[in-house]
C-alpha cells in the first residue's frame, strides 16, 4: 500500500459494504469481495456465535452470512485509525447493531488488528471488550 490512508480507505469500503450487506439480507457478497485480498482471513473468537479462522473469499462468504444470520443490522461507527507501518493497522470504532433473534439493540467497543496488501484486507482480528453481552444479546 505505502499509505496509512490508502488501509483507511479500504478498511472505510469494507464497513459500507458489510453494512451493506446485512441491510439487503446478504444478497451480494461482490462488493465486500472486492476490498478482499484473494488470501484473506478473518479470525474470530471462540466464544462469538461466527467463531473460527475464515480464509479467503468462499471462507469470508460463509462468515458473512453466518454473521448476517445474527445480526439485522450493524454499522462500524466513528472508526479511528492508528497506523502502524506501511501496510497494518488498528481500528477503534463502535459497534451498533440489532440482533436477529433476539431483536436486542446492543453497542460494543471494538480494536481490530489490520494488515492490507495491494490495496485489499489480507487479515482482520477483531478484540471484543467483553463478548458474553454481545452472545447474549445475539441469541
Amino acid at each position: 500500500m505505502g499509505n496509512s490512508s490508502d488501509c483507511e480507505q479500504v478498511l472505510l469500503k469494507f464497513y459500507a459494504a458489510e453494512a451493506k450487506y446485512i441491510a439487503t439480507g446478504g444478497k451480494d457478497f461482490s462488493e465486500i469481495a472486492s476490498t478482499l485480498d484473494p488470501e484473506c482471513v478473518m479470525y474470530q473468537p471462540d466464544s462469538m456465535p461466527y467463531a473460527g479462522e475464515w480464509h479467503g473469499h468462499d471462507g469470508l462468504e460463509r462468515w458473512m452470512a453466518a454473521f448476517g444470520d445474527t445480526w439485522a443490522s450493524l454499522t462500524v461507527e466513528n472508526p479511528t485509525f492508528y497506523p502502524s507501518g506501511a501496510d497494518h493497522i488498528f481500528v477503534r470504532s463502535t459497534v451498533v447493531a440489532r440482533a436477529k433473534r433476539t431483536g436486542t439493540d446492543i453497542t460494543w467497543p471494538l480494536l481490530q488488528m489490520i494488515t492490507v496488501r495491494d490495496g485489499r484486507i489480507l487479515d482482520m482480528q477483531p478484540f471484543h471488550w467483553d463478548t458474553v453481552p454481545i452472545t447474549a444479546a445475539a441469541g
